[in-house]
């Protein structure tokens, strides 16, 4: 692909972010500052996350390449700042994502690996060492809530600190679905498979908790389609999206429902450089042949 597609194609999804960010600011800001739980500057704390991820983007290009590069790593870093949990702590993410960042450059010169994945599961990894692990807000870890479907749809979920709008994903998916250079069978195939073994398992236990992920509709769509680290043919799509979909579950069941999908797809992008996916698609060309 061509650097000026490159280009175009980062800067039209960071567009198509910005509905996900003002929800953000506007559920783990506005709300709480609201109930007098934050004061004013802290409203914007995903802003800070995502100016933090950008900035250090362009002083390690400046200092690498003397230019500011518009490629997949900014749309990566812009991503990773909004699936973190509300209780990061902004002197943790900085310095870890200062260095997990430039461990994937260097990783990524040998092994197509997913770059929003790999930085996200070490930083929370690091955080959780240090403070409490949760995806609740300080309102949501303070007061019961019954939310509505509205609600739920538009984002009222428990999640990223910018990522959990389900209605904005539906939105978004459809209009993605129109550019050729967009994998639309990866979202598919995961949340095909996803809800398939969640209804399975509804229907066994009567436990709904896995019904409903925003988290996974958000990272299928954004995350687990970067280019660089998912396969291209159609067929290797639907694989590796079933493989995301079915790994993503187990990890929801066992672990943590949230987290699920980034697990699942930094897993599946390391099963990408062994072309396991390329190996399947090959062996039914010849078949057919």
């Amino acid at each position: 692909m061509k650097k000026k597609n490159i280009k175009a194609l980062v800067i039209q999804n960071l567009i198509l972010l910005i509905p996900f960010i003002l929800y953000g600011v506007f559920k783990n800001g506005y709300l709480i500052y609201e109930r007098g739980l934050i004061n004013f500057a802290s409203i914007f704390k995903p802003l800070y996350l995502i100016i933090i991820s950008i900035f250090i983007k362009c002083i390690i290009d400046l200092i690498l390449y003397r230019k500011i590069k518009f490629d997949y790593n900014l749309l990566s870093l812009v991503l990773v700042a909004m699936i973190m949990p509300y209780n990061i702590n902004l002197l943790v993410y900085t310095i870890t994502l200062l260095f997990t960042y430039l461990i994937s450059l260097f990783l990524n010169k040998k092994f197509k690996l997913n770059t929003v994945c790999f930085i996200y599961l070490i930083t929370v990894l690091v955080n959780s060492l240090m403070y409490s692990f949760t995806y609740q807000n300080i309102l949501e870890s303070t007061f019961n809530y019954n939310f509505s479907y509205f609600d739920l749809l538009m984002g009222r979920n428990i999640g990223g600190i910018a990522s959990t709008s389900i209605f904005f994903c539906l939105i978004i998916y459809i209009y993605l679905t129109n550019n050729i250079y967009y994998k639309k069978n990866i979202p598919l195939a995961i949340n095909i498979t996803y809800l398939f073994l969640a209804l399975i398992f509804f229907l066994i236990t009567k436990n709904n908790n896995y019904l409903l992920n925003s988290e996974l509709l958000f990272g299928s769509i954004f995350i687990s389609t970067l280019p660089l680290s998912s396969p291209y043919r159609r067929l290797s799509q639907i694989f590796y999206g079933i493989f995301i979909g079915l790994v993503a579950f187990i990890v929801a069941v066992c672990f943590n429902s949230t987290i699920s999908i980034y697990i699942a797809t930094m897993v599946a992008s390391l099963f990408v450089n062994i072309p396991l996916y390329e190996i399947i698609n090959n062996k039914k060309l010849k078949n057919l042949s």
